[in-house]
Order: C-alpha cells, then structure tokens, then sequence
C-alpha cells in the first residue's frame, strides 16, 4: 500500500506539471532513462530428497534431463546460471519493479516431476558405486577384523538405502531457488560483481501475473534517477489501436548494453499497439530481444502504460506487455 499511495501521488505532481504536447523520442528517453536498471541473477536450485540428502542443479529440460547435479552446494555455486532483465524504480526507497520470471526464474512443474523420477536412477546409481568401492575395501583389508568390520557396516547401511528407494515418495521433496541479484544503473561502469548494486527480493504478484519487486539493500534510489508513475487512475483509459509507446529497456543484457567506453546503456525502441487491450496484456509493435523482460513501456507522456514480459514466437517485432491495471491491483494487493 505504500509504494501505491507513492505512486498515487507522483501521478498528481506529474499531472499538473507534465508537458502538454506529446514527447519524441529523445526527450522520452532523457526523462525516464536514469530509473531504468540492468538486472542481473546469478542462481540454482536445490531439491531436498525424502531422505533428507540435499542435491544441487542449475536447470531441467523438458525431457527431464538435469544440468550440473551435484551434492555440493559450494560447486552449485560456481557454476550456477547467471540471467539478465531490465527493471525500473517505483519508489524513492529502492523498491524496482520487474516480470517474476527475471527475478525467480522457476523450473517447470512438469518438468521437475520428471527430474524426480529421474533422480531415483541417479541416486540408486551412487549408492550401488558406493557399495561397490566397500566391496572392494573390504576384501583389500583381508586380515584385519575390525576394520573389515567397520567397512561391513557401512556396506549393510547403504545397502538398505539401495533397497528403500524405489518407495520413496518424491512428490515429497522441496525444490529451492537460490539466487543473488544486483542492478546495474544506466551508463554505469561496471567491471565486476563488487561495482553492482546488491538487492533482495521482495514481492510477487498473485494469479500467475508476471510482476516482482525488488529492493535495493541499502534502500535509497539514487537521487538523480526518474522513478515511474502510472496515470491518474480516472484518466487510465485504454490504449487505442495504433497508439505509439516507447520500451527502455537492456536488450541481451551485456552484450548489447556495454559501450565502448565501458559504460552498460539501455536502448530505447518505440512501436504501436496493434491489438485491443483484454485488460490481461497488451500486444505491440515494439521489438525486443532476451534481457528486456521487465522493460517499463511508457506513452508519449512518459507516463507507465505497461512492463514488458513475453514474445511473440517466431518474431522479435511484437511482444506482450502487462497492463498498467494489473500494475495497480499488485501494488494495492501488496
């Protein structure tokens, strides 16, 4: 309620003193460029067993198939993914707002079911390599009774662990997300993680809408970066067919951001509505690439009409975003 009641009140000092005539690009992007923020996610996942053994992944394909499973936290760690998404300011506190799927990426349902089914092969493979090297140790310390003795039991343990897999109940286990995040400001020089701005999460939108908020730790916005307002909600009618609007946002993170002087830069692009509004998402013509999840889209105002989410399969030139209504629900629900 207080990023709400914020937002509120920015829109009623943007109202009275917001330009009169529609805004080109350039002055668009000079008024609200600064409160745009590269995200960056370094993260992997963890599934606590029946057992109570923890493992380690970075992702599950659609058939089920992990990427770097491991039981060590530390080697998760070191080779755990790093995504990137845009993300702007809505408060003066450090509050940003960005789609879900940027700030906790999450693993399929589906997906995770068979990654269980497939962990039961795995674990029934570690336990049999292991009562295969007790084997052979126990039969090396031919001759000495107490340490075969030792090794006997620890051979009878996993044995029992081999034979209780199979009715293990996976459903379960407990898939966790770990993941540190930090921003990037626009036109900052960044060299490594200690010049980005560590943040933590903090809310998610209800009913599958695609929105977060993260805050930054030292909970300050710097002074001179444009936070975003919404419309007067009496004056938020819908986008009409054609209307122009405009994306800042970090296209392909890095690799398009990073300027030749070493600063990272946002890139602005701008489009059409090209389909009526059903009060769920917006379709426009603007086109986007993986890192602009997250993008504030603006009006000729400069004023939040929408946040980027999705694509279009098979095209970069019409993308979804979500409208400036479910914006407003998620910062009153929150």
């Amino acid at each position: 309620m207080k990023i709400f009641s914020y937002l509120f009140a920015a829109v009623v000092v943007t109202a009275i003193t917001a330009c009169s005539r529609p805004l080109n690009s350039e002055e668009i992007y000079q008024k609200v460029a600064s409160g745009v923020v590269l995200i960056v996610n370094d993260y992997y996942y963890s599934v606590t067993l029946p057992t109570g053994e923890e493992l380690y992944f970075t992702d599950v394909d659609d058939e089920g198939r992990v990427s770097g499973l491991t039981d060590d936290a530390g080697e998760a760690y070191a080779h755990s993914n790093v995504a990137t998404g845009t993300g702007f300011f809505i408060t003066t506190d450090g509050q940003i707002m960005t789609n879900h799927h940027v700030a906790r990426p999450e693993v399929s349902e589906s997906n995770v079911k068979l990654f269980l089914r497939g962990v039961k092969k795995v674990i029934k493979s570690s336990y049999q390599e292991r009562i295969n090297e007790l084997t052979r140790q126990f039969h090396a310390y031919a001759g000495q009774d107490a340490m075969q003795a030792q090794i006997y039991q620890r051979y009878q343990a996993y044995q029992r662990a081999l034979e209780s897999v199979d009715d293990m109940d996976m459903s379960e286990s407990d898939i966790h997300i770990h993941s540190k995040l930090y921003v990037v400001y626009n036109n900052q020089h960044v060299l490594s993680y200690d010049d980005m701005a560590p943040c933590d999460f903090v809310a998610v939108a209800n009913d599958g809408v695609d929105l977060a908020i993260i805050q930054l730790d030292d909970g300050t916005t710097p002074e001179d970066a444009h936070v975003f307002s919404l419309r007067d909600e009496a004056a938020d009618k819908p986008l009409t067919l054609d209307q122009k609007l405009y994306m800042i946002g970090f296209n392909r993170g890095f690799t398009i951001g990073k300027t030749s002087s070493g600063e990272v830069q946002s890139q602005i692009y701008s489009g059409n509505v090209t389909q009526r509004g059903d009060g769920e998402s917006i379709l426009y013509s603007i086109p986007s690439l993986h890192g602009s999840s997250g993008s504030p889209v603006v009006n000729e105002y400069g004023f939040l009409v929408a946040v980027n989410y999705a694509g279009y399969d098979g095209t970069q030139g019409f993308n979804y975003g979500i409208p400036s209504k479910k914006i407003r629900q998620f910062l009153q629900e929150y």
